[in-house]
Protein backbone atom coordinates (compact mmCIF):
# COMPACT_ATOMS: atom_id res chain seq x y z
CA UNK A 1 0.00 0.00 0.00
CA UNK A 2 1.36 3.41 -0.95
CA UNK A 3 0.45 6.83 0.37
CA UNK A 4 0.73 10.40 -0.83
CA UNK A 5 3.62 12.35 0.69
CA UNK A 6 2.14 15.69 -0.32
CA UNK A 7 1.94 17.47 3.05
CA UNK A 8 -0.72 19.94 1.87
CA UNK A 9 -4.00 19.57 3.73
CA UNK A 10 -6.65 22.27 3.20
CA UNK A 11 -7.45 24.00 6.46
CA UNK A 12 -4.08 23.19 8.01
CA UNK A 13 -0.87 25.18 7.78
CA UNK A 14 2.20 22.99 7.28
CA UNK A 15 5.52 24.02 8.83
CA UNK A 16 8.22 21.60 7.61
CA UNK A 17 11.58 20.50 8.99
CA UNK A 18 11.67 22.57 12.15
CA UNK A 19 14.86 21.94 14.18
CA UNK A 20 14.03 21.07 17.78
CA UNK A 21 17.45 21.61 19.33
CA UNK A 22 20.52 23.76 18.83
CA UNK A 23 22.88 22.58 16.09
CA UNK A 24 20.23 20.12 14.94
CA UNK A 25 21.05 17.57 12.27
CA UNK A 26 18.68 16.92 9.38
CA UNK A 27 16.83 14.24 11.38
CA UNK A 28 16.58 16.28 14.57
CA UNK A 29 13.59 18.04 13.08
CA UNK A 30 9.81 17.90 13.17
CA UNK A 31 6.87 18.85 10.99
CA UNK A 32 3.91 20.83 12.30
CA UNK A 33 0.35 21.18 11.06
CA UNK A 34 -1.65 23.98 12.64
CA UNK A 35 -5.31 24.90 12.11
CA UNK A 36 -5.58 27.79 9.66
CA UNK A 37 -6.97 30.15 10.75
CA UNK A 38 -5.86 29.59 14.32
CA UNK A 39 -8.73 29.18 16.83
CA UNK A 40 -9.16 31.78 19.53
CA UNK A 41 -9.22 29.13 22.26
CA UNK A 42 -5.99 27.54 23.46
CA UNK A 43 -7.49 24.62 25.39
CA UNK A 44 -7.23 22.09 22.57
CA UNK A 45 -5.14 18.93 22.65
CA UNK A 46 -1.89 18.56 20.74
CA UNK A 47 -1.16 15.32 18.88
CA UNK A 48 2.48 14.26 18.79
CA UNK A 49 3.20 11.43 16.37
CA UNK A 50 6.27 9.19 16.25
CA UNK A 51 6.85 6.99 13.21
CA UNK A 52 8.16 3.44 13.23
CA UNK A 53 10.69 1.71 11.02
CA UNK A 54 12.65 -0.57 13.37
CA UNK A 55 14.84 2.34 14.53
CA UNK A 56 16.64 2.25 11.17
CA UNK A 57 14.37 2.51 8.10
CA UNK A 58 15.24 5.67 6.10
CA UNK A 59 11.94 5.56 4.20
CA UNK A 60 9.88 6.24 7.32
CA UNK A 61 9.89 9.79 8.65
CA UNK A 62 7.70 12.60 9.93
CA UNK A 63 5.47 12.47 6.84
CA UNK A 64 4.25 9.00 7.81
CA UNK A 65 1.57 10.80 9.82
CA UNK A 66 -0.12 12.04 6.63
CA UNK A 67 -2.59 9.16 6.07
CA UNK A 68 -3.78 9.47 9.67
CA UNK A 69 -3.91 13.25 9.42
CA UNK A 70 -5.93 13.17 6.18
CA UNK A 71 -8.36 10.72 7.72
CA UNK A 72 -8.72 12.92 10.79
CA UNK A 73 -9.40 16.00 8.72
CA UNK A 74 -11.89 14.34 6.34
CA UNK A 75 -13.69 11.86 8.61
CA UNK A 76 -13.43 13.53 12.03
CA UNK A 77 -13.81 17.16 11.03
CA UNK A 78 -15.50 18.22 14.26
CA UNK A 79 -12.20 17.75 16.09
CA UNK A 80 -10.94 20.74 14.14
CA UNK A 81 -14.13 22.78 13.88
CA UNK A 82 -14.54 22.56 17.65
CA UNK A 83 -10.84 23.34 18.21
CA UNK A 84 -10.45 20.05 20.10
CA UNK A 85 -7.12 19.62 18.30
CA UNK A 86 -4.73 22.53 18.74
CA UNK A 87 -1.95 21.23 16.52
CA UNK A 88 -0.12 18.18 15.23
CA UNK A 89 3.61 17.57 15.50
CA UNK A 90 5.29 14.63 13.78
CA UNK A 91 8.86 13.89 14.83
CA UNK A 92 12.00 12.78 13.08
CA UNK A 93 14.83 11.23 15.08
CA UNK A 94 18.27 9.86 14.32
CA UNK A 95 18.46 6.27 13.11
CA UNK A 96 20.56 3.18 13.66
CA UNK A 97 22.74 1.71 10.89
CA UNK A 98 21.11 0.00 7.93
CA UNK A 99 23.96 -0.68 5.46
CA UNK A 100 21.96 -3.43 3.71
CA UNK A 101 18.95 -1.28 2.83
CA UNK A 102 18.02 -1.94 -0.79
CA UNK A 103 17.80 1.66 -2.01
CA UNK A 104 19.18 3.91 0.74
CA UNK A 105 21.98 2.06 2.55
CA UNK A 106 23.49 3.92 5.46
CA UNK A 107 27.06 5.17 5.19
CA UNK A 108 29.42 4.75 8.16
CA UNK A 109 30.17 8.48 8.24
CA UNK A 110 26.50 9.55 8.38
CA UNK A 111 25.94 10.76 11.92
CA UNK A 112 22.16 10.73 11.46
CA UNK A 113 22.10 7.01 10.66
CA UNK A 114 24.65 5.45 12.99
CA UNK A 115 23.29 5.96 16.50
CA UNK A 116 22.31 3.61 19.29
CA UNK A 117 20.15 3.92 22.36
CA UNK A 118 19.65 6.32 24.06
CA UNK A 119 20.10 8.63 21.05
CA UNK A 120 16.69 7.86 19.49
CA UNK A 121 14.67 8.45 22.64
CA UNK A 122 16.81 11.43 23.66
CA UNK A 123 15.86 13.04 20.35
CA UNK A 124 12.20 12.33 21.06
CA UNK A 125 12.50 13.88 24.51
CA UNK A 126 14.19 16.97 23.07
CA UNK A 127 11.43 17.30 20.47
CA UNK A 128 8.72 17.00 23.13
CA UNK A 129 10.40 19.69 25.21
CA UNK A 130 10.63 21.97 22.18
CA UNK A 131 6.98 21.62 21.18
CA UNK A 132 5.61 21.90 24.70
CA UNK A 133 7.72 24.93 25.58
CA UNK A 134 7.48 26.76 22.24
CA UNK A 135 3.72 26.38 21.87
CA UNK A 136 2.81 26.47 25.57
CA UNK A 137 1.21 23.04 25.29
CA UNK A 138 -0.97 22.18 28.26
CA UNK A 139 -2.34 18.89 26.96
CA UNK A 140 -0.96 16.37 24.51
CA UNK A 141 -1.65 12.86 23.29
CA UNK A 142 1.25 10.74 22.04
CA UNK A 143 0.67 8.47 19.04
CA UNK A 144 3.34 5.93 18.11
CA UNK A 145 3.57 3.07 15.62
CA UNK A 146 5.92 0.10 16.06
CA UNK A 147 9.23 1.38 17.46
CA UNK A 148 7.55 4.79 17.67
CA UNK A 149 5.30 3.27 20.32
CA UNK A 150 8.39 1.88 22.04
CA UNK A 151 10.03 5.30 22.03
CA UNK A 152 7.00 6.93 23.63
CA UNK A 153 7.16 4.33 26.36
CA UNK A 154 10.88 4.91 26.88
CA UNK A 155 10.79 8.70 27.38
CA UNK A 156 10.86 8.39 31.20
CA UNK A 157 14.25 6.65 30.88
CA UNK A 158 15.86 9.91 29.73
CA UNK A 159 13.76 12.31 31.76
CA UNK A 160 15.32 14.69 34.24
CA UNK A 161 14.04 16.97 36.97
CA UNK A 162 14.17 20.04 34.72
CA UNK A 163 11.08 22.20 34.41
CA UNK A 164 10.81 21.38 30.71
CA UNK A 165 10.91 17.64 31.33
CA UNK A 166 8.42 17.85 34.17
CA UNK A 167 6.03 19.71 31.87
CA UNK A 168 6.18 16.82 29.40
CA UNK A 169 4.83 14.47 32.05
CA UNK A 170 2.37 16.96 33.53
CA UNK A 171 0.76 17.80 30.19
CA UNK A 172 0.55 14.22 28.87
CA UNK A 173 -3.06 13.04 28.74
CA UNK A 174 -2.89 9.74 26.86
CA UNK A 175 -0.77 7.40 24.74
CA UNK A 176 -2.07 5.65 21.62
CA UNK A 177 0.40 2.82 21.01
CA UNK A 178 0.07 0.81 17.79
CA UNK A 179 1.91 -2.49 17.16
CA UNK A 180 4.62 -1.56 19.61
CA UNK A 181 7.76 -3.52 20.48
CA UNK A 182 7.60 -3.59 24.26
CA UNK A 183 9.87 -6.49 25.22
CA UNK A 184 13.11 -6.70 23.27
CA UNK A 185 14.37 -10.08 24.58
CA UNK A 186 11.18 -11.86 23.53
CA UNK A 187 11.05 -9.90 20.26
CA UNK A 188 14.30 -11.67 19.38
CA UNK A 189 13.56 -15.06 20.98
CA UNK A 190 10.10 -15.29 19.40
CA UNK A 191 11.74 -15.08 15.99
CA UNK A 192 14.15 -17.99 16.07
CA UNK A 193 14.05 -21.40 14.35
CA UNK A 194 11.86 -23.38 14.03
CA UNK A 195 9.29 -20.55 14.13
CA UNK A 196 11.20 -18.83 11.31
CA UNK A 197 14.25 -19.31 9.12
CA UNK A 198 17.80 -18.57 10.23
CA UNK A 199 17.79 -15.64 7.80
CA UNK A 200 14.68 -14.08 9.34
CA UNK A 201 16.00 -14.70 12.85
CA UNK A 202 19.18 -12.88 11.89
CA UNK A 203 17.19 -9.86 10.71
CA UNK A 204 15.38 -9.52 14.04
CA UNK A 205 18.60 -9.85 16.02
CA UNK A 206 20.35 -7.35 13.76
CA UNK A 207 17.54 -4.83 14.28
CA UNK A 208 17.79 -5.02 18.06
CA UNK A 209 21.58 -5.17 18.22
CA UNK A 210 21.85 -2.26 15.80
CA UNK A 211 19.65 -0.09 17.99
CA UNK A 212 20.62 -1.29 21.48
CA UNK A 213 23.88 -3.21 21.23
CA UNK A 214 24.62 -6.85 22.03
CA UNK A 215 24.23 -6.73 25.83
CA UNK A 216 20.94 -8.48 26.54
CA UNK A 217 20.81 -6.92 30.00
CA UNK A 218 20.35 -3.58 28.24
CA UNK A 219 17.51 -5.06 26.20
CA UNK A 220 15.74 -5.91 29.44
CA UNK A 221 16.37 -2.51 31.01
CA UNK A 222 14.92 -0.55 28.07
CA UNK A 223 11.85 -2.74 27.50
CA UNK A 224 8.65 -0.89 28.53
CA UNK A 225 6.96 -4.20 29.36
CA UNK A 226 9.48 -4.55 32.21
CA UNK A 227 9.12 -1.02 33.62
CA UNK A 228 7.65 -0.22 37.01
CA UNK A 229 6.79 2.82 39.09
CA UNK A 230 7.22 6.22 37.44
CA UNK A 231 8.94 4.66 34.42
CA UNK A 232 5.43 3.76 33.28
CA UNK A 233 3.52 6.90 32.43
CA UNK A 234 0.20 8.15 31.01
CA UNK A 235 -2.90 7.35 32.99
CA UNK A 236 -4.84 6.73 29.75
CA UNK A 237 -3.29 4.16 27.40
CA UNK A 238 -4.55 2.51 24.21
CA UNK A 239 -2.82 -0.64 22.94
CA UNK A 240 -3.74 -1.27 19.31
CA UNK A 241 -2.74 -4.38 17.38
CA UNK A 242 -3.83 -6.26 14.26
CA UNK A 243 -3.86 -10.05 14.10
CA UNK A 244 -2.78 -9.64 10.46
CA UNK A 245 0.55 -8.15 11.59
CA UNK A 246 3.28 -10.45 10.27
CA UNK A 247 6.22 -8.47 11.70
CA UNK A 248 5.40 -7.85 15.38
CA UNK A 249 3.82 -10.68 17.34
CA UNK A 250 0.72 -10.31 19.54
CA UNK A 251 2.81 -11.43 22.52
CA UNK A 252 4.30 -7.93 22.58
CA UNK A 253 0.93 -6.36 23.32
CA UNK A 254 0.06 -9.04 25.83
CA UNK A 255 3.26 -8.49 27.79
CA UNK A 256 2.67 -4.73 27.84
CA UNK A 257 -0.94 -5.17 28.89
CA UNK A 258 -0.03 -7.48 31.77
CA UNK A 259 2.65 -5.04 32.95
CA UNK A 260 0.10 -2.23 33.06
CA UNK A 261 -2.26 -4.44 35.04
CA UNK A 262 0.46 -5.38 37.52
CA UNK A 263 1.36 -1.70 37.97
CA UNK A 264 -2.18 -0.61 38.81
CA UNK A 265 -3.86 0.19 35.50
CA UNK A 266 -7.37 -1.18 35.12
CA UNK A 267 -9.05 -2.36 31.92
CA UNK A 268 -11.22 0.17 30.13
CA UNK A 269 -14.70 -1.14 29.36
CA UNK A 270 -17.67 0.15 27.40
CA UNK A 271 -19.31 1.03 30.71
CA UNK A 272 -16.32 3.16 31.68
CA UNK A 273 -15.60 5.41 28.69
CA UNK A 274 -14.62 8.55 30.58
CA UNK A 275 -11.34 10.11 31.67
CA UNK A 276 -10.95 10.82 35.37
CA UNK A 277 -7.90 12.50 36.82
CA UNK A 278 -5.88 10.02 38.84
CA UNK A 279 -7.60 6.97 37.38
CA UNK A 280 -5.30 4.74 35.31
CA UNK A 281 -6.89 2.76 32.49
CA UNK A 282 -5.60 0.72 29.55
CA UNK A 283 -7.76 0.07 26.50
CA UNK A 284 -7.13 -2.89 24.17
CA UNK A 285 -8.10 -2.25 20.55
CA UNK A 286 -8.07 -4.93 17.86
CA UNK A 287 -7.26 -3.59 14.40
CA UNK A 288 -7.14 -4.98 10.86
CA UNK A 289 -4.48 -4.94 8.12
CA UNK A 290 -0.78 -5.69 8.10
CA UNK A 291 1.93 -4.02 10.15
CA UNK A 292 2.66 -1.11 7.80
CA UNK A 293 -0.75 -1.05 6.18
CA UNK A 294 -2.27 0.14 9.46
CA UNK A 295 -0.40 3.45 9.31
CA UNK A 296 -0.34 3.68 5.51
CA UNK A 297 -4.15 3.56 5.55
CA UNK A 298 -4.51 5.72 8.66
CA UNK A 299 -8.26 5.40 9.16
CA UNK A 300 -8.10 3.15 12.21
CA UNK A 301 -5.46 5.25 13.94
CA UNK A 302 -7.53 8.36 13.24
CA UNK A 303 -10.58 6.71 14.79
CA UNK A 304 -8.61 5.86 17.93
CA UNK A 305 -7.33 9.44 18.14
CA UNK A 306 -10.86 10.78 17.79
CA UNK A 307 -12.04 8.56 20.63
CA UNK A 308 -9.14 9.48 22.90
CA UNK A 309 -9.24 13.23 22.26
CA UNK A 310 -12.96 13.32 23.01
CA UNK A 311 -12.41 11.24 26.14
CA UNK A 312 -9.66 13.35 27.63
CA UNK A 313 -11.64 16.48 26.75
CA UNK A 314 -10.43 19.54 28.57
CA UNK A 315 -9.87 17.81 31.89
Amino acid sequence: MSYSRDPTIPGLKHLPSIPYRENASRLQTLDLWLPDPQPTTTTGTWLIYIHGGAWRDPTQDSLCVLPTLRSLFTQHTSLFSSAAIAGIASLNYRLSPYPSHATQPSAPDDGDRNVRHPAHVSDVKDALEYVIETYAVERWVGVGHSCGATLLGQVPLVSSTSTATEQIRKSLKALVLIAGIYDLPSFVSNHTPPTCSEEVAGIYRTIVEGAFGTDERVWQEVSPARFSGEALWAQDVVLGYSSEDALVEVDQREKMLQRYFREGWGPRTEDDPGHEAGTKKVDVKDLAMGHDEVWEDGTQIAALIDEVVRRVGSG
